[in-house]
């Protein structure tokens, strides 16, 4: 075979193999990149968080979101989580995917249940207040804790994990209605962004 030949057969093998090489390194980073199925293998593995990292997952209208802050995923941006141990109050406020926001204000220890809260002055201002709410990135409708449960699992001086769940409400002059969101956890690292 002449070099002439060899080069016309080579290269465009070389072609073909190259582009299905990268289509499958492109749809292995798509793969990865999804929040809207469960991956238990990579959830167990989070639990033994450290650093900024961390992840928040619930599930709401029938979707398991699983959002994180790593360095290859980053779906989570952490707004403020931090621990008022004076007052005994934990505040989450993160922003998992999709611009939906869950804030909460709770006991920094065992479990709170937070019913029928609806935001007003007085408690606004109250640190100790215990709320819970959501907006709904698509939406941004806002819905607030009207039966909620968040149980803290583990706290120290870098990190909280826990589990929550719930029925959100959302006020009348935004259209009322409700929101059932299960099978949430979170394990984050504290700090404000």
């Amino acid at each position: 075979m002449s070099p002439k030949s060899f080069l016309i057969i080579f290269f465009p093998a070389l072609i073909l193999v190259s582009c299905s090489g990268n289509s499958s390194t492109e749809n292995k980073a798509a793969s990865g990149a999804k929040t809207t199925s469960p991956d238990t293998k990579t959830e167990s593995s989070d639990k033994d968080l450290t650093g900024t990292h961390g992840i928040f997952s619930y599930t709401v209208k029938g979707v398991h979101v699983v959002a994180r802050n790593y360095v290859q995923q980053s779906n989570l941006f952490i707004n403020e989580v931090t621990n008022d141990a004076a007052n005994g109050v934990l505040k989450i406020e993160v922003t998992p995917e999709s611009s939906s926001v869950f804030n909460f204000n709770i006991s920094n220890s065992g479990t709170t249940t937070i019913t029928n809260y609806n935001p007003s002055l007085g408690n606004f201002a109250d640190k100790k207040s215990k709320k819970a709410s959501y907006m709904e990135g698509k939406t941004y409708k806002q819905f607030y804790g009207d039966s909620v449960t968040v149980t803290i699992t583990s706290i120290n001086d870098n990190r909280v994990t826990g589990t929550f769940s719930g029925t959100f409400k959302a006020d009348a002059d935004d259209g009322g209605g409700t929101l059932s969101i299960t099978d949430g956890s979170f394990n984050l690292p504290f700090g404000k962004s």
